[in-house]
């Protein structure tokens, strides 16, 4: 074994094989970077949400609100919403606010230009640095329970709706169900 060990100790020691290892090294080293990366999952954020995600987490805390009510656990929820999801950027202004003399310049609306502050993904691409997620505006709920045609149980029922979401009344629809 001792005789196998200075073999190879011999053999590094030539100049040709050192510099045949260096070069397969950095051959190695150069194909690993036009390797594809590993595919990056979609990463979300856990408050970040899709607005299924929300309609569908807005109806469960509404029937969780009607079965708290009645007892009812098979009522129907339907939310309605506003719009879709508003997503607030970190932006820069890049406005002139001098002019040659020095004194402060006003700002057309027509010469106004946003730009956003962007970031550098792990995948070396760019993406604006989001802010907020600015949610939806609720339309209308509508509900469908047993007892929601009693009177009491409705507005009871509505009242929680009322202060759970934060609307108004005209905005909630009860009814009573089988």
């Amino acid at each position: 074994m001792s005789s196998r060990l200075k073999l190879i100790k011999q053999k590094l020691k030539n100049p040709k094989t050192l510099m045949l290892i260096g070069i397969i090294g950095i051959a190695l080293i150069a194909v690993s970077s036009f390797l594809p990366k590993k595919a990056q999952v979609e990463k979300q954020s856990e408050t970040s949400l899709d607005m299924d995600t929300y309609m569908k987490e807005l109806e469960t805390a509404v029937s969780d609100i009607v079965y708290g009510v009645t007892g009812d656990k098979k009522a129907t929820v339907v939310i309605t919403l506003e719009s879709g999801i508003r997503y607030s950027y970190a932006d820069i202004n890049e406005t002139d606010t001098s002019n040659s003399t020095g004194e402060k310049s006003e700002q057309t609306s027509a010469k106004k230009s946003q730009s956003y502050i962007t970031v550098r993904t792990s995948d070396g691409g760019e993406e604006a640095l989001l802010l907020t997620e600015i949610m939806p505006e609720i339309r209308g709920v509508a509900i469908i329970c047993k007892g929601g045609d009693n009177e009491i149980v409705a507005e009871k029922i509505k009242n929680a709706v009322k202060a759970a979401l934060d609307i108004t009344s005209q905005r909630v629809y009860i009814a009573g169900g089988n």
